[in-house]
């Protein structure tokens, strides 16, 4: 367990370096048990999720390692197709390691996966995908297996553009020496890297970007090294936290291309951001003009940005709203914010209107998720006074030393046990 310990107010300032995705690096560790030899994944980040990821892994049978940001993983030692519970359980991204897995022995066993406390979220469209592929599962004791018995299908609709979904059936079929056509795909930006490394591994895959992939697989995939992209995410969150706090400076490489409507709503609003080629600059701004989001699937609203967009809405001058369309319990966090002194009405699990601007008052605040908890970091880092910010670890997730970095720029913050 850990806290952090914040005095604010902060103005911050300077320039900032994001990390490797973590969304991407997750899949990525999955992807290398497709691979005949070992691959080096370069601008990999050192997080709490990958680590549990790689605990999974090595609980099979493979092997890596890990040195400055570059993860070197062999796969050829890989046997045991039954995810190690503890670890799994508390990783829902440890899901991903079904269609490799279903691809190279096919078969699988693996415990329903957790993650943070968002809602629910099903893994139906996971399931009913493989079924279509041809797998009967069978559920005993909260584990779920699956075998391939029927021949492999050749089409597979998804129920939902959902990302996890997506990688999982595409990691699948790059591992089959077969052509099959996936339709209703998420087009988020890690799905399209995924697709395009698969691609340079041997594997043939048609109408990456879109909808609809056509993918011909093969058993002899191979690839030396892969770079991570950078999180869109983290940088985004960086910008807000210069906006938040009234501070200025640059986060770099930041992914403009991968972050479209949430740059658009950045130039709405009044901030005073422009981006060049690979990094955002944000100079000092006074006030915002008041706005609305509804979170979506890419080229949407991230839904991983909501709470963190949320300290916008607290400075602008006027009444904002959010509608959270994919995870009922998302909004949790704005019940904290509203102890810290935010003028929000919850209109139901999914709307609510923020009045701002607000003066945040320091107090003792909890992380219900990643997303959340960075939130609360930014909201301690604006509050008058002394922030304790509990259950950091969850934060470590997907946040590399963020206190480290957030020193760097100027803030009063430590990490404590």
């Amino acid at each position: 367990m850990a806290r952090f310990e914040i005095e604010g107010p902060a103005i911050l300032q300077g320039k900032v370096e994001v990390g490797g995705t973590k969304n991407e690096a997750l899949k990525l560790i999955a992807f290398s048990i497709l691979l005949e030899k070992p691959i080096l994944f370069k601008n990999t980040p050192s997080i709490l999720d990958v680590t549990k990821q790689l605990e999974i892994f090595e609980s099979m049978g493979g092997s890596y390692k890990l040195n400055s940001h570059n993860l070197l993983i062999d796969s050829s030692k890989v046997s045991k197709t039954r995810l190690a519970s503890t670890s799994a359980r508390k990783l829902r991204a440890s899901i991903v390691f079904i269609g490799p897995l279903l691809a190279r022995f096919g078969k699988v066993t693996f415990p329903l996966p957790g993650g943070c406390l968002i809602g629910a979220r099903s893994i139906n469209t996971h399931t009913d995908a493989f079924r279509q592929l041809g797998a009967v599962i069978e559920e005993k004791n909260l584990f779920l297996t699956l075998k391939l018995k029927d021949p492999v299908k050749k089409r597979v609709k998804l129920l939902e553009q959902s990302v996890t979904a997506t990688e999982n059936v595409v990691m699948y079929c790059a591992g089959v020496e077969k052509t099959i056509t996936i339709e209703n795909c998420a087009i988020e930006p890690e799905i399209v890297h995924l697709c395009e490394i698969i691609k340079k591994a041997g594997a043939k895959i048609e109408g990456i970007g879109t909808k609809k992939l056509v993918i011909t697989g093969s058993k002899k995939l191979e690839l030396e090294t892969a770079t991570i992209l950078s999180d869109r995410i983290e940088a985004a969150t960086f910008v807000i936290a210069f906006l938040a706090t009234h501070g200025a400076g640059e986060v770099f490489p930041y992914p403009k291309d991968n972050l479209e409507a949430f740059n658009k709503l950045l130039i709405q609003i009044g901030a005073n951001v422009s981006f060049t080629k690979n990094k955002a600059i944000v100079n000092k701004t006074e006030s915002l003009k008041p706005f609305d989001i509804k979170t979506a699937v890419h080229p949407g609203f991230p839904t991983d940005l909501q709470s963190p967009i949320a300290l916008l809405m607290a400075i602008a001058n006027g009444t904002s709203t959010i509608n959270e369309t994919m995870y009922e319990n998302r909004l949790k966090y704005l019940e904290l914010l509203n102890k810290m002194g935010l003028k929000v009405v919850m209109k139901d699990n999914h709307n609510a209107q923020i009045t701002g601007p607000t003066d945040f008052k320091a107090t003792k605040i909890d992380s219900l998720d990643l997303r959340s908890g960075i939130t609360m970091i930014i909201a301690g880092l604006m509050a008058q006074g002394k922030t304790i910010v509990e259950n950091g670890q969850i934060i470590d997730r997907g946040y590399e030393s963020i206190e480290k970095k957030l020193i760097k720029l100027g803030a009063e913050i430590k990490r404590l046990k």
